[in-house]
């Protein structure tokens, strides 16, 4: 996701918008939610490190969390795109059992020799029918999914299409 909020501030600054500026301009329904989100992810990524053990439906049931504070806010500018991605990525974490496959070609391909060790996740392909839905499009150092290209797709366009243009004078 980084590489997608880098491009997304420097194709906004290169088109001549203030990215800072969709501070003031955006009001989420419900931001609370996508915040509790965000931290409950955190826990059980912390939890599943300390126990070396998934926690399936409670990440599915955070992300969900997500995909409804998206749903709710799909008018904003973007977030439509961020959605879809988002769904895509939650079923595939659903059909997979709570964790995302990864293709090993792939971390190849972007210089990771594999997945570290207890990841708590992800997990290498099988012989899943699905393999499209996980993480096979290598990029430097990451491995990305359709779902993620979504999910930047529509960062980009949630800065631009949110982001003020700057006057002449302004930052002189």
């Amino acid at each position: 996701m980084i590489y997608f909020i880098v491009l997304a501030v420097v194709i906004t600054l290169l088109s001549g918008r203030n990215p800072l500026s969709m501070i003031e301009k955006v009001n989420f329904r419900l931001p609370y939610l996508l915040l509790g989100s965000f931290a409950a992810q955190i826990v059980i990524f912390i939890l599943a490190a300390r126990t070396n053990r998934t926690y399936p439906y409670w990440t599915e049931a955070a992300i969900l969390a997500v995909l409804l504070f998206l749903w709710l806010n799909r008018k904003v500018s973007g977030i439509s795109l961020i959605f879809l991605g988002a769904l895509w990525n939650w079923t595939a974490l659903v059909i997979h059992g709570g964790l995302m496959p990864v293709s090993d070609t792939a971390l190849a391909w972007a210089g990771l020799g594999s997945l570290p060790e207890n990841e708590p996740r992800h997990q290498l392909m099988e012989a899943s029918a699905f393999w499209w839905m996980g993480d096979w499009i290598p990029l430097v150092r990451r491995v990305i999914s359709i779902g993620d290209v979504g999910i930047g797709a529509g960062l980009v366009r949630f800065m631009l299409g949110n982001s003020v243009k700057r006057r002449k004078n302004e930052g002189s």
